[in-house]
C-alpha cells in the first residue's frame, strides 16, 4: 500500500551525516587518506582510456590492412592476367614460328624430291587412327581451303619419302590413301629386282609375294627399296623404305617385306604433286 504522506526524519541525522563528511575532507585534504582509492579510480578509468583507444586502433588498422590485402589482390590478379597474356601471346608467336619454319624446311625436302614439279602443302583435316592401327584401310583427308582441284592419283609425300597418293574428293577435303592400305599397289625396285608391293593392312608394311626363288638371292634383309617408276605415277628412284623380312609361304612362293622409310602419324602437313 503506498504512503500518502513523506516519511520524517529527524534533523540530527543530517547534522551527523554532514559532521562525518567535514571531518573526511578535511582527514584527505591534511593527510591523503583516500589518495589510494581516487588513484585507483583515476588509474582505472587512465587503462579504460587507452584500452578503448588501442582497440578501435586495432580496429581501423584492421579495415586498412584488409582494404590493402584487397587492393593487393586485386593488384595480384591484373598482374597474373598480364602475365598470362604475355606467355600466350609469346606461346602462340612461337608456335607460328616454329611452323613457319617447318613448313619451309618441308618445301625445301619436297623440292629435293620432285624437282621442279608443281606440289602443294597441305594440312590434315583427318586420319581414322583406329582403323590405321588396326585394320585393312589406311585412308587420311586433307584439308583444302584454296578449293584447289587435285587429280585422283597423284602422288603424296612428306618429307623426302611418298606415303600415298590422292584417290578424289568428298565435299571439300581431299582424300588419300596410304601405301600400307591393302588397296594399294606400289611398283617398286629392290637391287636388279622388280615387283608390285601390295599394302598389308598394317602400319608401315608393304609386301610382294614372288615365286621365282632366283630373286631372293639377290634381295636380302636391309636392302634399300626405291620406286621403279612404273605405271606413271611415282617418279623413279626414289627410297621409300628397306626390306624387313624375307619369307617362305609355301614350297614355290616367298614373301618380301618392306618397311617403310616414313611414318604419316609423325606429320601435320603433307605434299601433293599436282604434275610431274
Amino acid at each position: 500500500m503506498a504512503r500518502t504522506t513523506p516519511t520524517y526524519t529527524p534533523i540530527g541525522k543530517y547534522a551527523f551525516a554532514s559532521l562525518i563528511s567535514v571531518v573526511l575532507l578535511i582527514a584527505d585534504l591534511n593527510y591523503g587518506t583516500f589518495s589510494t582509492v581516487r588513484g585507483f579510480f583515476k588509474a582505472s578509468a587512465i587503462y579504460t582510456q587507452l584500452i578503448t583507444e588501442s582497440f578501435f586502433d586495432g580496429l581501423k588498422n584492421s579495415i586498412l590492412l584488409l582494404q590493402d590485402n584487397k587492393i593487393l589482390i586485386r593488384s595480384n590478379n591484373n598482374l597474373r592476367n598480364q602475365l598470362l597474356q604475355v606467355s600466350t601471346r609469346d606461346f602462340i608467336q612461337n608456335e607460328i614460328k616454329t611452323l613457319s619454319i617447318d613448313l619451309q624446311n618441308l618445301k625445301i625436302e619436297l623440292r629435293d624430291l620432285v624437282g621442279n614439279a608443281d606440289i602443294e602443302i597441305f594440312q590434315i583435316a583427318s586420319f581414322d587412327l583406329k582403323n590405321y592401327l588396326c585394320c585393312s584401310y589406311h585412308q587420311l583427308y586433307f584439308k583444302n581451303p584454296k578449293k584447289l582441284i587435285v587429280a585422283n592419283n597423284s602422288p603424296v609425300a612428306i618429307g623426302s619419302a611418298f606415303v600415298g597418293q590422292t584417290t578424289g574428293r568428298d565435299l571439300n577435303l581431299i582424300k588419300a590413301i596410304l601405301f600400307s592400305d591393302i588397296r594399294h599397289i606400289l611398283p617398286i625396285k629392290v637391287q636388279d629386282f622388280y615387283c608390285n608391293a601390295k599394302g598389308t593392312g598394317k602400319p608401315l608394311l608393304i609386301s610382294c609375294i614372288i615365286s621365282d626363288s632366283a630373286n631372293i638371292v639377290i634381295t636380302q634383309e636391309g636392302d634399300n627399296v626405291f620406286t621403279s617408276g612404273l605405271g606413271g605415277i611415282f617418279p623413279k628412284s626414289v627410297l621409300i623404305g628397306e626390306v624387313d623380312s624375307i619369307n617362305k609361304i609355301s614350297t614355290e612362293s616367298y614373301e618380301i617385306l618392306i618397311r617403310l622409310k616414313t611414318n604419316p602419324l609423325d606429320a601435320n602437313f603433307f605434299g601433293v604433286m599436282l604434275s610431274l
